[in-house]
């Protein structure tokens, strides 16, 4: 089962309405929620998580096994885990396939280019050409489902038998507005609004990475930045 776009971008007005730098909306979340807090993603096998060097590779994207993580807790705290939005920033080029994305072939002296797999959108024409959830500086195509299925965008291969993935998704929230989820595609780590007892359920879980925030507070790109 995948997630299926949603056409109603009012469903966003809630907080995209809101006096609210559009900067700190993409990377927390919106003003009104009684506490914050931001999920550092994880360092690769190779990595040192203290080193601020490799920072640069765990921008915009939350690793499958931590969104599903942070999934199965996010639907402890709300009444509608089955009915989320999502919001997928529309500027990810393998969105659009052609000339934006392209895939590595194999043939012998004789293969000819013009015989190259081509790689088609990833969505129907409809959806690429629907409204965006618009904020200013980033669009988003939205999407609506339950949240166990976060990120199964229901996007076509990039050929025949070659899944395509995307990203995660950049804006979650369910339909009653528990809580707000920002992955901003500049940022290496995602921001989460919620209830106190949502962010102490997060803080509380040793696999995840997280540190609770002040919005108020100008936060650096990386905790142990110079």
């Amino acid at each position: 089962m995948a997630l299926r776009y949603e056409l109603d971008v009012s469903k966003a007005r809630w907080f995209i309405n809101r006096r609210y730098p559009w900067t700190e909306l993409c990377a927390l979340g919106p003003s009104g929620f009684a506490r914050y807090a931001r999920l550092f993603h994880p360092a690769g096998p190779d990595e040192d998580p203290s080193d601020p060097d490799p920072v640069e590779d765990r921008e915009g994207n939350l690793d499958p096994e931590v969104l599903q993580r942070l999934s199965n807790i996010l639907a402890g705290h709300t009444g509608t885990p089955d009915d989320c939005y999502f919001g997928l920033w529309d500027g990810f080029g393998d969105i659009y396939g052609s000339s934006s994305a392209a895939v590595a072939f194999s043939g012998d002296d004789s293969a000819d280019p013009e015989f190259a797999p081509i790689v088609a959108p990833a969505f129907s024409p409809e959806v690429l050409a629907g409204p965006r959830l618009q904020v200013p500086a980033r669009d988003y195509l939205l999407f609506r489902g339950p949240l166990s299925e976060a990120g199964q965008w229901g996007a076509t291969d990039l050929v025949p038998g070659w899944p395509r993935t995307i990203n995660s998704p950049n804006l979650m929230w369910p339909a009653d507005r528990m809580w707000f989820v920002a992955t901003e595609i500049d940022l290496p780590w995602t921001g989460i609004a919620g209830s106190p007892e949502l962010i102490e359920a997060l803080r509380a879980d040793r696999s995840l990475d997280v540190e609770e925030v002040e919005p108020s507070s100008p936060l650096r790109y990386w905790r142990d930045e110079a």
